[in-house]
């Protein structure tokens, strides 16, 4: 699984070794659930930023090398960064901090949702499915399929102490 933490800033090569840029953004096609591609913020002043969509990557690792770019238009994952992710009662349940997506197809598998750094510290980071939300204006809907299942990302042992071997 990927997060866009492991993109951002990732020099952006061509097959013929010219430096096209870094890696600024991620492309999303939010109603299908996908990373489509990447926002390239290039190396000259006065260029403006390109996107390279995922068919015409080549090979990413530590640098990503492209086929071609395009200079269409698409949506950002940044948009939808820090927007308030509610339900259908208002209640907010937190604000989008990043995704995760998979390693071959480039689905997203979830948004993780941020409810505060103290929240985080003692209960974890969310984390809900693409299909669970609805990308509104000025928030994200959240429409659970199911009451079942909850994911979150909690803390590892932070508040817990560890039991040791200690004679008395």
């Amino acid at each position: 699984m990927f997060k866009s933490k492991d993109f951002i800033f990732m020099d952006v090569i061509t097959v013929e070794g010219k430096k096209i840029g870094f890696i600024k953004d991620l492309l999303i096609d939010f109603n299908n659930g996908k990373v489509i591609g990447f926002l390239i913020s290039p190396n000259k002043l006065f260029h403006k930023n390109v996107s390279v969509l995922k068919q015409d990557i080549i090979y990413a690792n530590k640098r990503m090398i492209v086929k071609k770019v395009d200079k269409n238009e698409y949506l950002c994952l940044h948009s939808f960064i820090n927007m308030d992710v509610i339900d259908k009662c208002n209640n907010i349940f937190g604000m989008v901090e990043d995704i995760t997506f998979a390693q071959d197809t480039f689905d997203i598998k979830g948004v993780i949702v941020s409810s505060g750094f103290i929240i985080n510290l003692l209960r974890g980071k969310r984390i809900m499915l693409i299909n669970e939300l609805i990308l509104g204006e000025e928030n994200i809907l959240y429409i659970p399929n199911c009451s079942e299942y909850s994911f979150k990302s909690v803390p590892h042992n932070f508040f817990v102490e560890a039991k040791t071997n200690e004679k008395n």
